[in-house]
Parts: structure tokens; C-alpha cells; sequence
């Protein structure tokens, strides 16, 4: 009798948008994805871009702060404090061109193809 491989653990709802605003954080700031979703939070680079990786989820895709600490395995006042840190750097010029088009990047390939980018969610977008 053959064996079927067994089926995929199903993801939490959150996991796949969080996912690739962790993806668009590791690439942006070179730290390796394993260690932007790493449960600890390791040293000042790795939290920073999982930092940004939780605002990108957070402003760039939409998702209430609760949904992005689920995705990230962290509480929600950890997100919170992340998006102050983000938020608080954009008064730099070049930091907030550099943010918003990695937030257009993540609304970009959340979209379907040909549906538009989903809206900007929290007080921030």
C-alpha cells in the first residue's frame, strides 16, 4: 500500500502576510529571515528588523497589531512599541522614502494580480 506524504500543518491566518513582511525586512536589511522571525530577540540589528518587519505588516499590510503579534509569536504591546520605533525614525527623509517603498512593495505583492493594492491600515497609513 503506498504512503501519501502527510499534509502541511495549516498556517495561522496571519502567518503568510507576516511572512512576507518578515521576507521584504530580512532582504531590505540583510539580516537572514530565520533570525528576523527568531523567537529571542538576539541582538540590536536582528530586532530592528523585525521591528520593521512588524510595521510593514502593521501600516503596509493592514493588519490589526493583535493579528501581527500572533503572526510574530510576540505580544501586542511588543508590535505597538516596534511601529513607535519605525515611526519615530521616518522623520528622516531618506529613512521615510526608504520605509514607504517598502510598505508600497508589501501592498504591491499582498495584492492579488489586478486587484489593487489593499488599504493601509492603523492611524498610520
Amino acid at each position: 500500500m503506498p504512503v501519501t506524504p502527510a499534509s502541511p500543518p495549516s498556517l495561522r491566518p496571519t502567518a503568510e502576510p507576516c511572512l512576507l513582511a518578515a521576507r521584504l525586512a530580512a532582504d531590505a536589511t540583510a539580516i537572514p529571515l530565520p533570525l528576523v522571525l527568531h523567537p529571542r530577540r538576539l541582538d540590536r540589528r536582528c530586532a530592528s528588523a523585525r521591528a520593521l518587519a512588524m510595521y510593514l505588516a502593521h501600516v503596509g499590510l493592514g493588519l490589526p497589531m493583535s493579528r501581527v503579534a500572533s503572526g510574530f509569536g510576540r505580544h501586542r504591546s511588543t508590535v505597538a512599541h516596534a511601529c513607535r520605533r519605525i515611526e519615530e525614525r521616518r522623520e528622516s527623509a531618506g529613512w521615510d522614502r526608504w520605509v514607504a517603498a517598502l510598505e508600497e512593495d508589501a501592498r504591491r505583492l499582498s495584492s492579488p494580480a489586478g486587484a489593487g493594492a489593499p488599504p493601509a491600515g492603523g492611524p498610520h497609513g
